[in-house]
C-alpha cells in the first residue's frame, strides 16, 4: 500500500515539474512573439516614414522643376506652364472609386513657343508602371520626353500619385 501510495506521489510531481516547464516555454514563447511583433512594428513605422520623407523629397522636386501638383475630386494634375526649355505640359491621373484604380492617365503636351495645345494623350497603370492604352491617341516617346524633363521615373510617378491620393482624398 505504501508502494501504491509512494507511487502516485511521485508521478504526481513529475507531472507538476512536467506542467510548470510547459509553461515556462509558454511564457518565454509568448514574450518572444511580443518581441517580434514590436519588432514587426516598429520597423513598419520606420519604412513608412522612409517613405513620406523619400514622398516629400518628390514634391518638393518637382516644384523645383517648376511642376505645379494639385489634387481635385478624384483628379490629381501636374502641370508645368513656365520655365525655360522645358516641355510644357498637363499630366492628369483620373482615380476610380469602385475598384480602387487610377483608370486613365491624360498627357495634354504645349508648345514651348506658341503655347498650343497639342492632341491630348491617354496611358493605362499596369503593374506600378505607365503603358500605351488600347484604341485611344498614346505617345510612349512623348512621355518619356516629359518623364525625362522631370527627371523621374513613370513608376516614381505612379507611386507619388498614389502617395498623394492617399494622403489627401
Amino acid at each position: 500500500m505504501k508502494k501504491i501510495i509512494l507511487s502516485f506521489l511521485v508521478f504526481g510531481a513529475v507531472v507538476s515539474l512536467a506542467a510548470c516547464n510547459s509553461s515556462e516555454n509558454k511564457m518565454e514563447d509568448s514574450s518572444t512573439t511580443v518581441s517580434l511583433e514590436t519588432v514587426t512594428e516598429d520597423t513598419s513605422i520606420e519604412v513608412e516614414t522612409e517613405k513620406e520623407d523619400e514622398m516629400k523629397k518628390l514634391e518638393d522636386s518637382l516644384g523645383e522643376e517648376s511642376v505645379e501638383v494639385i489634387y481635385d475630386r478624384g483628379e490629381l494634375t501636374f502641370t508645368r506652364e513656365k520655365g525655360v526649355d522645358c516641355e510644357y505640359f498637363k499630366m492628369t491621373f483620373l482615380f476610380s472609386d469602385s475598384p480602387l484604380e487610377i483608370f486613365d492617365i491624360e498627357l495634354q503636351l504645349k508648345g514651348n513657343i506658341d503655347g498650343e495645345k497639342k492632341d491630348l494623350l491617354h496611358f493605362n497603370v499596369s503593374n506600378g508602371r505607365i503603358v500605351e492604352k488600347e484604341y485611344r491617341a498614346t505617345d510612349i516617346v512623348a512621355l518619356a520626353e516629359v518623364l525625362e524633363s522631370i527627371e523621374y521615373s513613370d513608376k516614381e510617378l505612379v507611386e507619388f500619385a498614389w502617395w498623394y491620393f492617399e494622403n489627401n482624398k
